[in-house]
C-alpha cells in the first residue's frame, strides 16, 4: 500500500493505492478522513495511455519530429540557454508538480541563469487570492484550516461551485449542516449550479458585480450597527476609506447593479454579524477578473469588519490546483523566493543568494504569462519552456496565443501529449506522480508526502532530475548536487525556517503535517508594519462588452483542466462531451434555439460550436466549461480576452461578450 495526495483539486486529499492498484481515501489524513471523489478512483487506469515516452527533436515546425537521446536533448537545451541572454528565456511552471520539482526549477531559473522570466499557472487561478492576502493581511497563506468547518454555523461560497470543484470539502460542509439545524449555507453566483441547489439561500447575481455586493453588505452592516469596533480598532487600520468606497452602493443602488434583491444583502449582512463563526470560500469567480483583486478585498473587509479571522471565521481562498499552495510556498511565480520571499526585497534576495550560494538574483519580478506571450509576438523572449501544463488551452486569447507558441522556441515537458506539444520544437518525457515521490501542499496548509507506486515508462524522468542534469551538464553540478527528492526536500524546508510557511520541523516520516497553527494569525498579529490587518477601498470596476450575452466559464464535474490526463477514461467522459453551453430557456427562446442545438459562439471573428443545454442561468448569461482540447472541438479560451488585473495580473476568464448563431435546428 502507497500513500499520494489526489493530483486534480486543491483539497489535499490523503489517498493510498493497493495492492490490486485500486485507489482508496485515507482515513487518516486530516483533509479528507477516507472520502474520496470519483476522479482520482480511475487514475491508475489512464497513467500510461498517451504517454510520452522519448525525448522528441525537430529545429523547424514544419518538419516531422525524430527520436534523440536525452544526452542530445540536453545539448540542445545547453546551446539554446547560453547563446541567448537571460531576458530571451522564460520559463511556464505548474501547480500539479511536487513541491520538489518547483523548488529545483525555480532555483535554476532565478539562482543560476539569473533570470526571474518564469511563472506557472496559478498566475491563471491563485495569484489574485495571494495578492489580496498579502494586501490585507501582509502575507500569504489560509487563516484558518478545515478542522473550522467542523463547528461553524455559516458557510458563504461566492465565486465557487464547491460540490463539483472540490467535492470532499462540500460535502464535509454538509456534513455539518446534518450534524444541527442552526447551519446556514448561502451561495452567490450567476449560475444555479450544484453547490447553489444544495444551499439554503441562493443569490444569482449578475457576472462581475460581486465587489458592488460585498460593498453594499458592508454598509448595510455600518448601517445596523452591527461593525465590531472593539476587533477593527485594536487589530486593524483602514476602515474608514473602506466605509467610504462602501457608502457608494446602499443596498438599492447595489441591488439594482448586481440585479438581486435588497433583502438578500440584508441576510447577508445579518449572518456576518450574528452568526458563531462564519467561513467564506471562494474561488476562480472572484479571481479570475479585471477586479478579481477588489472583488477578494472587498469579501476580507467583512470580515475584519466583524471580526471574523480565528476562532470566529474565515475568509478561505480555495486553492484551484493540488500543489498550487506549494508552489505559493516555493516562489515560483515571478516575483516569487521560497519560504513566502520576493525578489524585490533585498533582505530576501540576500538571503537566498548566501543560501544559494548564487549571487546576482534579479530584483526586477519578470513578466507574467501573459506579458511573456506579448514578448515573444515582439520578438523579445526567443526561447519558452512550459512543464506539466497545457498553455494551448488554458491561457486566455488563444489566438493570439498560438501565434505565439509558433514563432518562439518551445521546448514542452509533459508526461502526456497535449495540444502544446503541437507548437513544440523538443518534447521531453516527464514522470507524474506516482512515478517519483516528493511532497504536495492543499488549500489548508497540509503538506502530503507523496510515495512513488509505478515505475515511470520509457525514457521519462522526474522533473526535478531533467534540471538537475542539465545544470550539471552546463557546469552548475556545485549547486544541484540531488541524489533524490529527500536531498531537495531537506534543503527546501531550511529555507523556510522562521517564516510563516516554517516546514523547518517536517521530514517525509511526519508526513502529513500542517505547517503553522491552525489559526494562521492566532494571536491576531499581522505581517504588516503596523502588526494590524489592513482595510482596502474595494473600487468597482467592469469593462463594456459587445454581444448580446455575457459569457462566462468554469470547470466539469468529472473532468480535471484541460483533460489531458482523465479524457482518457471513458467512465469520466460521460455526461462531459459534447462541449455545450449552459443557456436560460427563456433566452433560447428568444432566439429560437432548443435544447439540444448546436450553435456558434462569436467574439468578434473568433468563433467556437457548442451544443445548448438548458439551466438555471441568470439571464443573458452563458456558462461554458474552459478546458476542452482541440480533440473536441475549438477551446473556449479563444473567445476569452487577455486583459488582466491590474494587482495580481490574473487574466480576466471570466467575463467575455458573445453572440450566438444557431447553425442546427434539429436535437442532436
Amino acid at each position: 500500500m502507497k500513500n499520494f495526495q489526489c493530483p486534480y483539486c486543491g483539497v489535499g486529499c490523503g489517498l493510498y493505492i493497493d495492492e490490486k492498484g485500486r485507489v482508496k481515501g485515507d482515513f487518516e489524513h486530516p483533509a479528507n478522513k477516507g472520502d474520496i471523489c470519483k476522479k482520482p478512483v480511475y487514475f491508475p487506469k489512464v497513467m500510461n495511455e498517451g504517454r510520452i515516452l522519448k525525448p522528441l527533436y525537430r529545429e523547424s515546425k514544419d518538419k516531422p519530429f525524430k527520436e534523440i537521446s536525452w544526452e542530445e536533448a540536453y545539448r540542445v537545451l545547453a546551446q539554446k540557454l547560453t547563446s541567448l541572454n537571460p531576458d530571451e528565456l522564460y520559463f511556464y511552471l505548474s501547480g500539479q508538480l511536487l513541491t520538489e520539482d518547483i523548488y529545483v526549477a525555480n532555483k535554476f531559473v532565478k539562482g543560476f541563469l539569473k533570470t526571474n522570466n518564469i511563472d506557472a499557472n496559478s498566475r491563471l487561478c491563485m495569484a489574485t487570492a495571494v495578492t489580496a492576502y498579502k494586501m490585507a493581511f501582509g502575507s500569504d497563506g489560509v487563516p484558518c484550516t478545515y478542522e473550522d468547518v467542523d463547528d461553524a454555523d455559516a458557510f458563504l461560497f461566492i465565486g465557487s461551485n464547491a460540490a463539483i470543484s472540490h467535492p470532499v470539502l462540500f460535502k464535509r460542509v454538509l456534513k455539518r449542516r446534518r450534524e444541527t439545524d442552526q447551519v446556514v449555507i448561502v451561495t452567490v453566483d450567476p449560475v444555479e449550479t450544484e453547490t447553489a441547489r444544495k444551499s439554503d439561500l441562493f443569490i444569482q447575481i449578475k457576472p462581475g458585480t460581486d465587489t458592488v455586493f460585498l460593498n453594499s453588505v458592508l454598509w448595510v452592516l455600518y448601517e445596523e450597527g452591527w461593525i465590531d469596533y472593539r476587533f477593527v480598532d485594536k487589530y486593524t487600520e483602514g476602515f474608514d476609506r473602506a466605509l467610504d468606497q462602501a457608502r457608494r452602493f446602499p443596498p438599492e443602488v447595489a441591488s439594482s447593479i448586481c440585479e438581486i434583491k435588497v433583502e438578500d444583502i440584508y441576510i447577508v449582512a445579518k449572518i456576518f454579524a450574528q452568526s458563531k463563526k462564519l467561513i467564506s470560500f471562494w474561488c476562480q469567480g472572484l479571481n479570475q477578473s479585471v477586479n478579481g483583486t477588489m472583488k477578494n478585498l472587498a469579501l476580507i473587509n467583512l470580515h475584519l469588519a466583524t471580526g471574523r479571522i480565528g476562532e470566529r471565521g474565515c475568509p478561505f481562498s480555495l486553492t484551484g490546483q493540488p500543489n498550487a499552495m506549494g508552489g505559493r510556498e516555493v516562489g515560483y511565480l515571478s516575483n516569487g523566493l521560497p519560504g513566502y520571499r520576493d525578489v524585490r526585497n533585498s533582505k530576501d534576495r540576500k538571503f537566498m543568494e548566501n543560501f544559494w550560494g548564487l549571487k546576482g538574483i534579479n530584483p526586477m519580478p519578470g513578466p507574467t504569462i501573459t506579458e511573456a506571450v506579448d514578448l515573444i509576438l515582439e520578438n523579445k523572449i526567443k526561447f519558452l519552456w512550459v512543464v506539466c501544463t497545457n498553455p494551448a488551452v488554458s491561457l486566455p486569447n488563444l489566438e493570439k496565443t498560438h501565434k505565439a507558441l509558433e514563432k518562439v522556441f518551445l521546448v514542452v515537458q509533459d508526461a502526456y501529449f497535449n495540444d502544446t506539444c503541437e507548437f513544440a520544437n523538443l518534447i521531453l518525457p516527464a514522470a507524474q506522480l506516482g512515478e517519483k515521490e516528493g511532497v504536495m501542499t492543499g488549500s489548508d496548509r497540509t503538506v502530503t508526502f507523496c510515495e512513488k507506486f509505478a515505475d515511470p515508462p520509457g525514457e521519462a524522468k522526474p522533473d526535478w532530475l531533467i534540471f538537475t542534469e542539465l545544470a550539471s551538464y552546463i557546469g552548475g553540478e556545485k549547486y544541484f548536487p540531488y541524489e533524490n527528492t529527500r536531498e531537495i526536500f531537506e534543503e527546501f524546508k531550511r529555507a523556510t525556517a522562521g517564516r510563516l510557511c516554517d516546514m523547518s520541523s517536517l521530514s517525509y516520516d511526519n508526513l502529513p503535517a500542517r505547517w503553522g497553527k491552525r489559526w494562521l494569525y492566532e494571536d491576531l498579529k499581522f505581517p504588516t508594519e503596523s502588526g494590524k490587518a489592513k482595510f482596502h477601498p474595494a473600487v468597482f470596476d467592469i469593462p463594456k462588452e459587445e454581444g448580446e450575452f455575457i459569457l462566462i466559464t468554469g470547470r466539469l464535474k468529472d473532468q480535471w483542466h484541460t483533460m489531458t490526463r482523465t479524457g482518457k477514461s471513458p467512465q469520466l467522459l460521460k455526461g462531459e462531451i459534447p462541449p455545450f453551453i449552459l443557456m436560460h430557456p427563456k433566452d433560447a427562446e428568444e432566439i429560437g434555439i432548443e435544447e439540444g442545438q448546436e450553435v456558434v459562439l462569436c467574439a468578434g471573428k473568433r468563433e467556437i460550436r457548442r451544443i445548448v443545454r438548458f439551466a438555471n442561468v441568470k439571464r443573458g448569461t452563458l456558462f461554458a466549461p474552459f478546458g476542452y482540447p482541440k480533440e473536441f472541438g475549438e477551446p473556449t479560451n479563444l473567445l476569452v480576452s487577455d486583459r488582466v488585473d491590474p494587482y495580481s495580473k490574473e487574466p480576466d476568464l471570466k467575463y467575455a461578450g458573445v453572440s450566438v448563431k444557431v447553425v442546427v435546428s434539429s436535437k442532436g
